[in-house]
C-alpha cells in the first residue's frame, strides 16, 4: 500500500487511486460502439496492470493515448511495461505516460522512461477529500442525473467542452446508466449546457468527465455539478473522493483548480506525464 497525506493529514492510497482511474478510462474505451472504435483506430490492451489506451485519429492527444500503470509493482521487471509503449508506438500516436511520485516505483520507472527517450512535460495535480458535506453553498442551477435512456446531450457536451471534434462525443455518450457510473448534465433556462460525471469503485469515486459549453462558462455550473457529486457520492457510502486537473502554471487557465480547492479537495501529487522527446 502506498500511503500518501495532504497539509491537513488526510490520508489516501495513491495505488487504489491508480487502480480506480485505470477502470474509469477502461471502461470509457469499452463504451465506445464498434463501429466507431474501427473507424477511428480507438483501441486498448493490457499488459498486467499496464493499461495502454490509443486513438489512431487523435495521436497527439494526451488523454486519449495514456499509457496508465507505469508504477505498479513489477513493470518493468517483467517487460510489461515495455510491452505497453512498444504497442502504443507500433499504433502512430504520441503515448502519454503519468508517473505517480514517492512509490517504491517511481525512480525506476521514470529512470527506465528516460532511457527510452521520453521526458517530463505538463503535469496533472491529483486532489483528495473525505465526504464531509460541502462547506459551499450549491449554485441555482439544475442539475440532473442521467439515465441509461437520456436523451440529454451528455457526450456532445463533454466533446465540445473538451475541445474535441464531435464524433468524440461517442466516448462518453453510453456512460449514462452504466454500473457503478454517475453522469449529470447542468441545465441554465432548461437546456443543458454542463456535464459531470463519477464512477463508484466501492468505497472510492473518482470525478471527471467535467465539461462546461463557452456560452455558459462562468455561471456556475460545475461548481453546481461538484455540490451535487460530493452529495450523491456520500450517500453511496463512499469514503474517498478523488479528481485531477492540470498543473498550475503561468498563462494557463486555473478555473477547475480553483473550483476544485473551492469544493474543498486538498492537493495530494503532482504526476508528471511523460512523452517522446521531440526529435
Amino acid at each position: 500500500m502506498a500511503r500518501g497525506h495532504t497539509k491537513s493529514g488526510y490520508g489516501f492510497d495513491s495505488e487504489r487511486l491508480d487502480r480506480v482511474e485505470r477502470r474509469f478510462w477502461r471502461e470509457i474505451w469499452e463504451s465506445v460502439p464498434a463501429e466507431v472504435a474501427g473507424e477511428r483506430g480507438v483501441e486498448m490492451r493490457e499488459f498486467g496492470p499496464v493499461q495502454a489506451t490509443v486513438v489512431a485519429d487523435l495521436a497527439t492527444v494526451p488523454m486519449l493515448n495514456l499509457v496508465l500503470g507505469a508504477t505498479a509493482s513489477g513493470t518493468l521487471e517483467d517487460g510489461r511495461l515495455d510491452a505497453a509503449l512498444s504497442w502504443t508506438e507500433s499504433k502512430q500516436v504520441r503515448p502519454c505516460v503519468p508517473v505517480s511520485p514517492e512509490t517504491a516505483e517511481t525512480d525506476a520507472a521514470e529512470g527506465w522512461l528516460r532511457g527510452r527517450g521520453y521526458e517530463p512535460g505538463y503535469a496533472w495535480m491529483k486532489f483528495v477529500r473525505d465526504t464531509h458535506p460541502p462547506r459551499f453553498a450549491a449554485p441555482e442551477i439544475e442539475v440532473v442525473e442521467l439515465e441509461s435512456d437520456s436523451d440529454e446531450p451528455f457526450g456532445a457536451i463533454a466533446a465540445a467542452g473538451f475541445g474535441l471534434p464531435t464524433w468524440c462525443g461517442d466516448f462518453f455518450a453510453n456512460l449514462p446508466g452504466r454500473p457503478g457510473w454517475r453522469c449529470y448534465v447542468a441545465r441554465i433556462d432548461g437546456t443543458a449546457q454542463a456535464c459531470a460525471a463519477m464512477l463508484i469503485d466501492a468505497e472510492v469515486a473518482e470525478f471527471g468527465i467535467a465539461a462546461t459549453l463557452e456560452p455558459a462558462r462562468g455561471h456556475g455550473c460545475q461548481r453546481a455539478l461538484l455540490h451535487r457529486r460530493i452529495l450523491d457520492a456520500a450517500a453511496a457510502g463512499c469514503e474517498t473522493l478523488f479528481v485531477e486537473t492540470g498543473e498550475r502554471v503561468p498563462g494557463r487557465p486555473s478555473t477547475s483548480y480553483r473550483n476544485i480547492l473551492g469544493a474543498g479537495f486538498e492537493e495530494a501529487y503532482l504526476r508528471p506525464n511523460w512523452s517522446p522527446a521531440p526529435r
